[in-house]
């Protein structure tokens, strides 16, 4: 069974979105919007809402732009291998874009008393936050490190 074949739906708001020219897009796979269009989040975005695709779209030979995308509900997501997430951990998009992988909090950078402020301090607060607005859900149920799919309540954190 291919990964986009498999798809959880429960207690859903969906929405139609238009695809980005030239974007193909995966069912399963975490989408959102550049401003020209929805595409493969990567996991870089910090101010732009998570939506999942409920339907693959093949820009180059589909003529309707338009998918339907879930915002908030339970569903089944693509998910980067490699690390096991457990029910009720924080989910955010992983390295590959458009797949999630477990949560891992930025942290602040350090310094002693006498530091003063400076940019390298000013950089490494702003990607600590950026990190932790990532969140896109929490977990539904247990996924192995090796699996490519896995259950999550999206927009909820």
């Amino acid at each position: 069974m291919a990964v986009g074949d498999i798809l959880a739906e429960g207690l859903m708001v969906v929405e139609k979105v238009t695809v980005k020219a030239s974007e193909d897009i995966e069912k399963g796979e975490l989408i959102y919007n550049d401003g020209a269009g929805f595409l493969a989040m990567p996991n870089t975005v910090v101010n732009a809402r998570a939506y999942m695709a409920l339907e693959a779209h093949a820009y180059s030979t589909e003529s309707d732009h338009s998918i339907r995308a879930l915002l908030i509900g339970k569903c089944t997501v693509q998910k980067v291998t490699g690390t096991a997430i457990k029910e009720g951990q924080r989910v955010m998009v992983g390295a590959t874009a458009g797949e999630i992988n477990l949560f891992v909090k930025g942290d602040a950078p350090t310094g002693g008393v006498d530091t003063y402020y400076t940019t390298a301090i000013e950089a490494g607060v702003q990607t600590m936050a950026d990190t932790n607005i990532r969140v896109v859900g929490i977990c539904a149920a247990d996924a192995a490190s090796d699996d490519t799919v896995c259950d999550i309540w999206l927009g909820v954190y």
